[in-house]
């Protein structure tokens, strides 16, 4: 599991769905409604636990920090990355339907398997621990991530955390390239080229100034690759 750090715009969601697709992982992200409680969000990881444990298929479970309605769900997040278990997930009679789901797989996959309710549990809920990739995508802005890594230390503890740093200047060149050089222009390739390296120092300036902009006025705008892409597409 990982945790992905990055003001919004950065890429934390593309990237995972990206990498999921080539690990062949089925992705899930809640839909945040009006009336989504805890109950809902029970449903939905019912429906993962039952994917990965009982079909046996791998689950990317995509969860941002805007989909924390309230700050409860991330108790039931925090238990699934520190034990791969939820308190009172399943009821009595869900957990015999899903016994009686594994119970062919369990004797198929280990030789010499014993049949019995404990054993077969543990089959399960192993099966969702391998299976189960939690991916957290969340910003840093303000004190809201540090205060919920105090209270819910599963977060930090139990995934990998990768920082979202702003892109380097040539790697916002080569994606100027990629949407300038077959673009028409009345203009030579010397001026064209130009034009591409200038694209990429522009956002580089820009996200430079943002720094005195908050040495100055002690606000912070924050300028993405989101915000670069706009920029080509809008050009």
């Amino acid at each position: 599991s990982m945790m992905l750090v990055g003001v919004g715009g950065s890429g934390k969601q593309s990237l995972s769905r990206l990498a999921s697709y080539i690990a062949g992982n089925f992705v899930f992200q809640i839909t945040i409604t009006k009336y989504y409680s805890v109950s809902n969000l029970f449903e939905d990881v019912k429906l993962l636990y039952r994917k990965a444990g009982v079909s046996g298929t791998p689950v990317t479970f995509l969860f941002t920090d805007a989909e924390v309605k309230e700050e409860g769900f991330l108790e039931y997040v925090n238990q699934i990355l520190a034990t791969g278990e939820v308190t009172n997930l399943f009821a009595k009679d869900e957990i015999d339907s899903i016994l009686g789901d594994v119970r062919a797989v369990a004797k198929k996959e280990i030789k010499g398997f014993i049949d019995t309710a404990d054993n077969l549990l543990k089959f399960f809920f192993d099966r969702v621990r391998n299976n189960l990739h939690v991916v957290l995508c969340m910003s840093p802005v303000g004190d809201t991530l540090s205060s919920r890594a105090r209270k819910f230390p599963g977060l930090i503890t139990c995934t990998t955390v990768d920082w979202f740093l702003p892109w380097p200047t040539e790697g916002l060149k080569n994606v100027s390239e990629k949407f300038i050089a077959e673009f028409t222009m009345a203009t030579d390739d010397p001026t064209k080229r130009a034009l591409m390296s200038h694209m990429a120092n522009v956002h580089t300036v820009v996200r430079a100034t943002t720094v005195e902009y908050f040495d100055t006025y002690r606000r912070n705008v924050y300028v993405t690759p989101k915000s670069y892409l706009s920029f080509l597409r809008s050009y």
